[in-house]
């Protein structure tokens, strides 16, 4: 994945998506740039949400860097790699609302393309684009910190805070800043230390008051969020 970025401009992280397109859209519009924006993905645009098709069309053709969520791996699982015992977990996370997405207008003729894109993701990304204490971002989809420096593995797009001790890496020094989804957080961006948790949890507008879709803005770590809006 060729990327090029301007360090001179701000970077816009955007948490987990799950197919809901028109909130993606919305958030994008109170970008400076809009769609010019320097914006980076921390996966997740697929599944549960009615409009994966529309994200991920979004995502690939505006060559936007991406890193691989587990829900795209799950979907890869499902329809490249043939692991059976995974068809029931990708059905209940959201795969049925997927598989609809491509059914609908003929769609699923992208199908294949859209698969091969996810296949170029990497698990993650870092920029030597460096923060007020001189830190590289380090973008990823689950919480990446304790896979710094080791070998990098699928692992990595299903590590959750709870699995680890946060509070010893909360005070840790560090040099990157870990910024990634996977983690919903039902009160908004969790920005700490060393890292910054983004996903909060658009596509469960139902279940919690505070659902959205937010952007970290890189190196100020400000939050820009928008209220899902379908």
């Amino acid at each position: 994945m060729e990327i090029n970025l301007d360090y001179n401009r701000p970077l816009y992280i955007i948490g987990d998506i799950h197919g809901c397109y028109k909130t993606l859209c919305a958030l994008i519009e109170k970008l400076p740039y809009k769609e010019d924006s320097q914006i980076i993905f921390v996966g997740d645009l697929v599944d549960r949400g009615a409009e994966s098709f529309g994200v991920v069309e979004f995502v690939k053709n505006g060559k936007y860097p991406c890193v691989l969520g587990n829900h795209e791996e799950l979907m890869l699982e499902y329809y490249e790699y043939a692991i059976p015992q995974n068809d029931g977990v990708w059905m209940v996370n959201g795969g049925r609302e997927t598989i609809q997405s491509y059914a609908n207008d003929g769609k699923v003729e992208h199908l294949k393309e859209h698969l091969e894109f996810f296949r170029s993701l990497p698990y993650c990304l870092e920029f030597d684009y460096k923060d007020e204490l001189g830190r590289n971002l380090f973008v990823t989809h689950g919480f990446g910190l304790p896979f710094y420096g080791r070998e990098i593995s699928s692992k990595l797009c299903w590590s959750r805070l709870r699995n680890h001790n946060v509070i010893e890496y909360t005070g840790r020094e560090t040099s990157v800043f870990n910024v990634f989804g996977h983690d919903v957080q039902k009160d908004g961006v969790f920005l700490a230390k060393n890292f910054a948790a983004i996903d909060t949890g658009c596509v469960y507008y139902k279940k919690f008051e505070n659902a959205a879709l937010s952007a970290l803005e890189w190196p100020s770590k400000r939050v820009i969020s928008q209220k899902y809006c379908g």
